[in-house]
């Protein structure tokens, strides 16, 4: 399987580093599908077994969310709740738009994942924007409500060019905008996984500042490598050969942050 992240149509000057970037890409595809299932399995071990019995107290229990389930805000508590199911389709459906096969084989099942899936990033930011804004809801006063909404109106903006692109038929551009919404949909995803590889690393816990830092790299980090690939694709020769050495780079910190989050998330919902 070449080309696993589905780039689109670039016109290669060499050949020089396509083998090494292709396996990379390949490293990078098996490693995050593992870290989406882990952390699916964390949203509806977490939340789903409270929501089932009506406890939504013991969401609150969550060390990185401020007050999830709130009793005397009904509204508030929905969105939250809304989002959470939200994410559960974003994190199933998101990394079924990354695979060829389907993309060729299954046609339908591609365009109508794909349409499900940026509806659902489309309606997750909005109950986010809602919950930060309106609510109050943001863990980290107003420098992290701030990187929150540049996180929910970068998914809106993506996300509308991606499915402008697709009605259209310019596949290319349809491509390269649904890779970009997938990489800032997912901004909760990377920031956990960072977190917990530099937990490992640092073997602290993160300050104020950190928190921030990490906040708004969860998306951007993503959204500039995914830009520097895209490059590198259209460049060919030697820049292939150093992204490639970039991508294996960050796939091997996120399956620190993979075996991270295991212990630390997982261990927290075994335990609850």
């Amino acid at each position: 399987m070449t080309d696993i992240a589905a780039i689109g149509a670039v016109t290669p000057r060499s050949n020089t580093g396509a083998g090494a970037l292709n396996a990379a890409t390949m490293l990078w595809f098996v490693v995050t599908l593992l870290g989406q299932w882990v952390f699916l399995y964390y949203i509806a071990a977490f939340y789903g077994p409270p929501a089932l019995s009506g406890n939504f107290e013991a969401w609150n229990q969550h060390p990185m969310i401020d007050r999830a389930f709130r009793p005397d805000d009904i509204a508030a508590s929905v969105a939250f709740g809304a989002h959470v199911a939200l994410a559960l389709i974003i994190v199933f459906g998101g990394m079924l738009q990354l695979v060829p096969q389907i993309r060729a084989r299954v046609a339908a099942l591609h365009r109508w994942n794909g349409r499900v899936f940026i509806v659902a990033a489309m309606l997750a930011s909005i109950a986010g924007l809602y919950m930060v804004w309106v609510r109050g809801g943001a863990t980290g006063g107003i420098v992290n409500a701030i990187i929150i909404s540049g996180n929910a109106f970068l998914v809106l903006a993506f996300g509308a060019l991606a499915w402008r692109a697709g009605a259209a038929r310019d596949i290319a551009s349809h491509r390269r905008w649904a890779l970009r919404t997938f990489m800032v949909t997912n901004g909760v995803f990377w920031l956990r996984l960072g977190f917990s590889a530099w937990i490992i690393i640092t073997q602290q816990e993160p300050d104020t500042l950190t928190f921030y830092v990490f906040a708004a790299a969860s998306y951007l980090l993503p959204l500039l490598l995914l830009e520097l690939y895209f490059a590198a694709k259209d460049a060919g020769g030697l820049a292939r050969t150093a992204m490639a050495g970039v991508v294996f780079a960050a796939s091997a910190y996120l399956a620190l942050g993979i075996f991270g989050f295991s212990m630390i998330f997982v261990r927290m919902i075994l335990s609850a």
